[in-house]
Formats: C-alpha cells, structure tokens, sequence
C-alpha cells in the first residue's frame, strides 16, 4: 500500500520528469530550427536560376535568331523576346533554343526575366535546356524547386519534363523524366512551384528543361530555378523526440510497476 508520502514523493518526481522533458523538448526544437535555418539558407547550386543574368563571364555576346537582339539589351526594353541557342549557366542540348521572356505573356515569378521552351521557330519548336552542375557529392540528396506557369488553355500543350543524369552520359530520348509540370492555364493561372528530390550518382550531374506536348511554339513558362543540397541532420532531431518519449514511458510505467 502506497502511503501518504510516497504519493507526495512520487508527484514531485513526476513534476521533475515532465520538466527535464520540456526542457528536453525545448532543446531538440531549437536543435531542429537550427538545423531548418541551415538547410533554408544554402546557397543554390544553379547558375542564373531565375534568367536575370545577360551577360557571359567571358564577355561572349549572344544574338537572339529570332530579331536578333542582343542578349545585353534586354535590360533597355519593357516588354521582349528572342530565341538563344546559350544563356548564362544554361545551353540548349536539342532544339531551337530557349526563348527568354520579359512582360510577354506574363510577369516573371522572379525578377524580370523567364523562359520557355517551346521556342519560338518554325519547325520543330519543343528544345531541351540543360545546366551541368558540378562538385556534387555521390550519394548525396539535393533538391529541385523552380516555378512553372503553363501558357494556353489547351491539354497536352505546356508540358515541361525535368531530366537529371550523369553528365558524362549523353542524353538520350528513352531516359524518364525525373519530374513532370503539365498543366493548362485555366486549371494552374498562375506561377505554381514545382519540388522533386535527386540524389547524385556523380560528381558532375545534367540538370535538364525539356518541352513536350504539342509543338506550336506556345508551352510550359520556367522561372526561378533552385538546388540545394538537403541535409539528413533534422531525422536526428526526430530520433532524439522519438528516444525521450520512448525513455519517459517506461519509466512511468516502472513507477506504476512499483
């Protein structure tokens, strides 16, 4: 039989326990925020992610093939297209080119600038843009996110398919998209963020664009591309939650035992 005391005893026991667990608590959640603070602030491994750079580190001008403007003199104009075969950090891998938008259909989700790849020239217009992004490291997660905005109204016509490869292999029509951002403008109005997770199976990875669907140089929209390295670390904090509830239980079932 348990006495007067000891249920006095065991009560300021239990408030103790249930403080050492807040106090526990509290630690792994700063542990967490400190850790998601980390993982928001890496830097993107993609080199002009939202199209605003126009011009190339060499000093190389690009000619659109369409008027062709000067890459550089975009930043002079309120509303412009053109089709480049190269942009800076990206290259077009098959097709016509990547076709850089400003104040053309829409405004761009990021900054002045975004792109689409059902370019605008006659023929086959669908194009593939790719970015080799290196120092990766093998095994590692990373993720993509970019902003993608279809531009007609129609189904089967603003697809845009996401391709991530060894760079030393080249690409190849059979490979499957990593990804897929299909939609039409009356179901997705606006610029929807799109998220896929890769891991690298190479220092050196292909991240690529690519246009499907109907070819009529009116696509799928891309701005605003990024990807992170996606740390492991915050599953600890989850492992340590999951430890200090688990410890906690079986002592209070001890003391019930008791």
């Amino acid at each position: 039989m348990t006495t007067i005391g000891e249920n006095l005893y065991w009560q300021k026991t239990d408030v103790y326990e249930v403080g050492k667990m807040v106090t526990l608590f509290k630690r792994i959640s700063l542990f967490s925020i400190l850790l998601a603070a980390s993982h928001t602030a890496s830097a993107s491994l993609i080199v002009n992610g939202s199209f605003e750079q126009l011009s190339f580190t060499d000093n190389s001008n690009e000619q659109g093939q369409v008027f062709n403007t000067n890459l550089a003199d975009f930043a002079d104009k309120n509303g412009a297209w053109d089709v480049f075969y190269n942009l800076p950090g990206w290259q077009t891998s098959y097709g016509n080119g990547i076709e850089l938008q400003k104040n053309v259909v829409t405004s761009s989700q990021d900054g002045d600038y975004h792109v689409e790849l059902d370019s605008h020239i006659s023929g086959s217009s669908n194009s593939m843009m790719t970015q080799i992004i290196d120092s990766l490291v093998i095994g590692q997660n990373y993720l993509l996110e970019f902003y993608y905005m279809p531009r007609t109204h129609s189904n089967d016509d603003n697809g845009i398919n996401v391709y991530w490869h060894d760079a030393n292999v080249s690409f190849d029509h059979s490979m499957q998209a990593q990804h897929v951002a299909n939609g039409n403008r009356s179901s997705i109005p606006n610029w929807q963020l799109e998220s896929v997770s890769f891991t690298a199976s190479a220092t050196e990875m292909a991240l690529s664009f690519a246009s499907v669907g109907r070819q009529n140089t009116l696509g799928g929209l891309v701005d605003n591309v990024s990807l992170i390295a996606v740390s492991e670390p915050p599953a600890i904090a989850l492992a340590l939650s999951a430890a200090a509830i688990f410890g906690f239980r079986r002592r209070q079932k001890s003391k019930i035992k008791e």
